[in-house]
């Protein structure tokens, strides 16, 4: 039921040219060195929010559009049409992500969800730095200024 590996590269080759152009250019556009420097930070945060989206899209995808059929034809699991009228708002909520076929069966991976939680608090965490680092840098400009 996982994705394969190609399928798995497919998904993430976009995610990555795109974080690689947005590296390149704040990477042009540092004067200073370093790691703890708020376009730095900010761009690691972005990072990984794209990361996140792309592992919540995947996620998404799983159930395609018709949800019996995902599970029968391309999943072989039998899909409980009883279950699924019980629980039908569990698999149509944003976020946990389920795609259940019956009370056991889940199409999406359960790596998923944890995956996204992860990277969205990685990614408040590193733009969180750098709107500290930023105000840092500029009470310190400021306090130079006028003294």
């Amino acid at each position: 039921m996982g994705i394969s590996f190609v399928g798995a590269v497919q998904l993430w080759i976009p995610t990555v040219l795109l974080s690689a152009v947005i590296a390149l250019l704040v990477r042009r556009r540092r004067r200073t060195p370093g790691l703890m420097q708020p376009p730095t930070m900010a761009t690691l945060g972005l990072i990984a929010f794209l990361n996140a989206a792309t592992v919540w899209i995947l996620g998404f995808s799983r159930a395609g559009l018709d949800l019996r059929e995902s599970c029968e034809r391309r999943s072989g699991v039998p899909f409980d049409q009883k279950w699924h009228d019980t629980h039908y708002m569990e698999s149509q909520g944003l976020f946990p992500l389920h795609a259940k076929c019956s009370a056991s069966v889940d199409l999406v991976p359960s790596w998923v969800n944890p995956t996204v939680i992860a990277l969205s608090v990685l990614s408040a965490a590193f733009l969180c730095t750098a709107v500290c680092l930023g105000v840092r840098t500029f009470l310190r400009r400021r306090k130079k200024v006028h003294v």
